[in-house]
């Protein structure tokens, strides 16, 4: 579970990202939040366990799934459920065109979800704090991670063993070019960096693709794979580093199955 304790209290992080959609605008950034772990009903009552001795973890986590069911059913029979941290109202998707039938694969029960007043008032309580980080994307990105132990693309990776990234723009340089730039692995929960991959251990380092050895010193656990480079396709290098960080979680050892089910669909 993440260490919240040592995190700083309503602060987010926040790196810059080249914005896309204005290409004919310069220096035009849209923020991405270093996001510190994911936590699931699991994870935030044990945070409430850790603070309150005097309820049991089986407890919270039975009131808690009682409670979603029953916001389930109620949106089912055609309520507005209102929560503590959203509103949840009924809605059809989908176009009625020359019918006034429900068209199974044109039309889509769903729940339109919308945070609450009381979550609305809590975000204003966040202070944004910039990372120094400019994520220059180029068209740059990381499409698939595969592991030439297991032979698979998973997201199961062998300590030790060589892995192949593909992707776009990934050669992976310093700000000199002279050698690699950074291939990291990161804790999925904490994201704090364990372990980067050494020069020596990269044995294939083109614009579209990667080969290295993972460190053998990953224990059993999930990771973010982030490389950090300054390539790129012309002579010049790029002025700032240009993070990319493959959007699976990879991991070692077995992985839990997620029994945690779907939650409703976002409008």
């Amino acid at each position: 579970m993440a260490n919240t304790t040592s995190a700083k209290i309503n602060q987010w992080e926040y790196d810059l990202r080249e914005n896309t959609m204005t290409k004919d605008v310069p220096d035009d950034y849209t923020a991405v939040v270093n996001v510190r772990a994911t936590i699931d009903t699991h994870g935030v009552a044990q945070l409430i366990c850790d603070e309150r001795t005097d309820f049991r973890l089986e407890t919270i986590e039975t009131v808690q799934k009682l409670f979603s069911e029953k916001v389930k059913w109620l949106l089912k029979q055609g309520y507005i459920v209102s929560t503590e941290t959203a509103l949840y109202v009924p809605g059809i998707t989908g176009l009625f065109q020359n019918t006034t039938l429900f068209t199974q694969g044109v039309n889509q029960c769903v729940a339109n979800v919308s945070p609450s007043k009381a979550l609305r008032d809590a975000m204003e309580e966040v202070t944004p704090v910039y990372s120094g980080h400019m994520q220059d994307q180029g068209g740059a990105n990381i499409e698939f991670v595969y592991d030439v132990t297991t032979k698979q693309s998973d997201g199961k990776i062998t300590p030790g063993g060589m892995v192949e990234v593909k992707g776009k723009k990934i050669r992976c340089l310093n700000a000199t070019g002279d050698s690699i730039g950074k291939i990291a692995f990161l804790n999925a929960e904490t994201q704090a960096e364990v372990a980067t991959v050494p020069a020596t251990a990269v044995g294939i380092n083109d614009p579209s693709r990667l080969m290295f050895n993972a460190p053998s010193t990953l224990t059993d656990g999930e990771y973010i794979l982030r490389i950090e480079t300054y390539f790129s396709q012309n002579t010049t290098l790029l002025k700032s580093v240009r993070i990319l960080e493959y959007r699976i979680p990879l991991y070692v050892g077995d992985k839990e199955d997620d029994d945690v089910e779907d939650g409703p669909v976002v409008q």
